[in-house]
């Protein structure tokens, strides 16, 4: 009888700690799916942020876009349908020469392509506080996104993007490969590999 009473309260103190223990691990759990809430909340609320603020022109599938040659570069600055304004000579990221072309003077509001051997990089920026030139050029950035990459890829990625995607590296069926394709606050940008 002796030997019960300390064996009892053993096995009271074992089944206490193993309480004690799961309450800590629900505990635990409970505060980490708060935090996961609190983390998915956060991301939607920036990707709501960088989205465009205004009302965006929709993809146009009446008016067709004829799709460019990604190795002449004539052919890319023709299939934006506006004159250049100015154009600068520089260097990519990987020390290549590369040209930059600018299709208005307006430094908030305006189409810029930068080509080199690599790539093609194209930027539209933009500025919400002027929906009617901003719209104007996400018409441009649209139909060259439509000429580089094609109707319907092309109509795709715009569309992505611009509802606040934000696509790292994609490659497409025919083998053409976007990367940082974005839209912020005042600018949207992708990257075409040539």
């Amino acid at each position: 009888m002796k030997r019960i009473y300390p064996l009892i309260i053993s096995l009271l103190t074992l089944t206490a700690c193993s309480n004690e223990s799961q309450n800590a691990t629900d505990t635990a759990q409970a505060e980490f799916d708060k935090k996961q809430t609190e983390i998915k909340k956060n991301i939607a609320e920036q990707e709501e942020q960088d989205r465009p603020q205004f009302e965006l022109p929709a993809v146009d599938f009446t008016s067709p876009v004829a799709r460019v040659d990604l190795k002449n570069d004539e052919e890319i600055i023709t299939s934006v349908g506006l004159p250049v304004v100015e154009k600068e000579s520089g260097a990519n990221q990987n020390g290549e020469p590369m040209t930059t072309y600018y299709f208005s003077e307006d430094q908030r509001n305006g189409l810029e392509l930068s080509l080199s051997r690599e790539f093609v990089d194209v930027a539209w920026k933009y500025d919400a506080g002027n929906p009617q030139k901003a719209y104007a050029v996400f018409d441009d950035g649209q139909r060259i996104t439509r000429a580089l990459l094609g109707g319907e890829i092309g109509a795709g990625l715009y569309s992505s993007i611009v509802k606040g995607s934000d696509i790292d590296a994609m490659t497409f069926e025919d083998g053409t490969a976007v990367n940082h394709a974005r839209c912020g606050e005042s600018v949207c940008r992708y990257q075409v590999m040539r």
